[in-house]
């Protein structure tokens, strides 16, 4: 995760207002700048689809008055977009039209949740996870090389301009890297696109009889896992090294969710989180699972139904979420691996639980 300080609180109106436009066009000029000719799939040049990170039955499950609640409503500013209308939340422009609805067709099926998920349907989900990264990670790229840019404008001493320097190669090394090895589980889960037998394999499938208050789908690189053990060295830049991810699905529907947990067969240094996960109560896990939504996603949509002091506590969870980017590596994974002990006591609000289920409005 990229991070700034987004405090408004010595901002005015017409300051954030004007921030506000300002962020807007940066971040429409870095998508630009990352924008593809042609479709991240069948390679030909057709309109994009305005695709979903989640899909869209999940979003409406949750919605209230055709709207969610964004990430950013935890984060506790006003520069940027607390909630969205469902037909434009975690939307993303780099495949058409034509493959958004054909190749994914069966995991968008809300009925395909009945009984535990195909190796087609996993595959589907993995495949729309990472394509969902790709186009996050090149405009985040494109956005570190423009700010680098801008501070090369202003005038400083010559050893903060070093450490910016600095700061900024590392930021540019770590998502340079992120989008490697995003293209490189793009092309195994495409290439697995007619294989019924593609190598992943659940970990974990829980059936709810009720609507969990948030809608989540993406990938997840655990620093460490249930015994302190680190599984993903974030700060290890050599070429060799490949982190290894977990593939995330919390699925509200009509009336109940389904959680999904899944990994690649070549992964090794997730097993022994896989095995203890699977060993677990429900309601441990979902306990666990709850605490890797929020200590490693972002791209995660919350229902309006959730009570004020629950957004209130979830915010204070949020706003801890560090930058996993360093220049001291060492000592930073030392301290990320402390700082992201799933054992640790917290008092992070389970919203799995049945506790904070939400009425289908």
């Amino acid at each position: 995760m990229w991070s700034i300080d987004m405090s408004t609180d010595d901002l005015s109106k017409d300051q954030i207002i004007d921030i506000r436009k300002t962020l807007g066009k940066f971040v429409k000029q870095a998508k630009t700048q990352a924008k593809h000719e042609t479709c991240l799939i069948c390679g030909q040049k057709l309109p994009f689809c305005n695709s979903h990170t989640v899909p869209k039955f999940c979003l409406k499950s949750i919605a209230d008055n055709g709207k969610v609640k964004l990430f950013n409503a935890l984060v506790g500013t006003e520069l940027l977009s607390v909630d969205s209308g469902i037909n434009n939340a975690g939307t993303f422009h780099i495949i058409c039209c034509q493959c958004d609805n054909t190749i994914f067709q069966d995991y968008e099926n809300p009925k395909a949740y009945s009984n535990i998920p195909s190796c087609k349907l996993l595959n589907q989900i993995a495949l729309k996870n990472v394509i969902r990264d790709i186009y996050k990670h090149e405009a985040e790229l494109e956005m570190i090389k423009n700010v680098k840019k801008k501070t090369h404008e202003y005038e400083a001493d010559f050893f903060t301009t070093i450490m910016m320097d600095i700061y900024f190669e590392s930021q540019i090394r770590a998502r340079s890297r992120d989008i490697e090895e995003c293209y490189n589980i793009f092309y195994a889960a495409k290439n697995n696109l007619s294989d019924l037998s593609p190598s992943l394999h659940i970990v974990s499938f829980d059936q709810l009889n009720y609507i969990v208050p948030i809608a989540f789908q993406g990938m997840i690189a655990l620093i460490t896992g249930l015994n302190g053990e680190v599984i993903n060295n974030q700060y290890d830049y050599n070429p060799d090294y490949s982190v290894e991810y977990l593939h995330l699905a919390i699925f509200p529907l009509e009336n109940s969710s389904v959680i999904i947990m899944f990994s690649d067969d070549k992964s090794s240094r997730t097993l022994t989180f896989e095995n203890e996960l699977k060993n677990m109560s429900i309601i441990n896990r979902l306990e666990i699972i709850n605490r890797i939504i929020f200590w490693y996603a972002e791209d995660y949509f919350l229902s309006p139904q959730l009570p004020k002091e629950i957004s209130s506590e979830l915010r204070q969870a949020a706003q801890q979420m560090q930058d996993l980017v360093s220049i001291n590596p060492e000592k930073t994974l030392k301290n990320a691996v402390k700082d992201y002990d799933l054992r640790r006591d917290t008092c992070l609000p389970n919203l799995l639980s049945q506790e904070y289920a939400i009425s289908n409005s």
